[in-house]
C-alpha cells in the first residue's frame, strides 16, 4: 500500500495533513484533560469531610473507650460517644461517596470531550487517506502493466478538465483514438500526477 505521493507538493500536503491530525489529536487529549481537572474541583470537598470524620471518629472511639473503663456506670455513659463516632464514620462515608461519584463524571466527560472530535476528524482523515492510498497502490500497479499509457490516458479523459486535457492536444479524444503517443503519454502523465505519482516511470506498454 502506497501511503505516501511520489511528487513533492503533494507529499508535502500529506505529511503536514499527518501532523494536523496528530497535533489535533494532542490538542483534544489536552482540553480533555483540562476538563477532567475542571470537574474534580467539585470534589475538592471531599478532603475536609474525610477528615473531620476520621478525626470525630477517631477522638470520640478513645473518649468511649476511656469512659467504658469508668466502674459501674461506664458502659451507660459510652453510648452517645459511640454515636458520635458513627456520625464521624457518617462523614468520611460521604467524602468517600463525593470523591468517587465526581472521577466518575470527570471521566465520562473527559472521554466524550476528546473523544468525539478525535473520532470524527481523524476518523475521516484516515478513510480519505486510505482511499487515497487504495486507489494510488492500483494506478501504480496499472501503470507498470502492458497497455499501461492507454489505459491512463483513458483514465485522463474521464477524469481531467477540459481545460488540462486541451493543453495536451486541441482534440485529446481524437488523438487517444488516432493512437498519438505523445498525447497518450501526457494524457497518462496526467492521470498520475493527480493523484501524486511520478509520470516518468511510466512503461510504453
Amino acid at each position: 500500500m502506497q501511503w505516501y505521493a511520489e511528487t513533492p507538493a503533494r507529499r508535502t500536503r500529506q505529511v503536514t495533513g499527518d501532523l494536523l491530525a496528530v497535533a489535533w489529536v494532542v490538542l483534544w487529549v489536552l482540553i480533555a484533560r483540562w476538563a477532567f481537572d475542571l470537574v474534580r474541583l467539585l470534589a475538592v470537598p471531599a478532603e475536609p469531610l474525610r477528615t473531620a470524620g476520621t478525626t470525630v471518629q477517631t477522638r470520640m472511639d478513645d473518649v468511649a473507650g476511656q469512659i467504658g473503663e469508668v466502674p459501674l456506670v461506664g458502659d451507660r455513659l459510652t453510648g452517645p460517644f459511640t454515636g458520635a463516632a458513627d456520625a464521624g464514620g457518617s462523614l468520611v462515608s460521604a467524602g468517600d461517596a463525593l470523591d468517587t461519584g465526581v472521577t466518575r463524571v470527570a471521566w465520562l466527560l473527559s472521554v466524550f470531550v476528546g473523544a468525539v472530535p478525535i473520532l470524527f476528524v481523524v476518523g475521516v482523515y484516515v478513510l480519505l487517506r486510505a482511499h487515497w492510498a487504495r486507489r494510488t497502490t492500483e494506478l501504480a500497479r496499472l501503470r507498470e502493466g502492458d497497455s499501461a499509457l492507454e489505459l491512463l490516458a483513458l483514465r485522463a479523459l474521464v477524469h481531467q478538465s477540459p481545460r488540462r486535457l486541451v493543453r495536451v492536444d486541441p482534440d485529446p479524444l481524437g488523438a487517444w483514438r488516432a493512437g498519438d503517443e505523445q498525447a497518450i503519454s501526457d494524457l497518462a502523465g496526467l492521470e498520475l500526477a493527480r493523484v501524486g505519482l511520478r509520470p516518468q516511470r511510466l512503461s510504453a506498454g
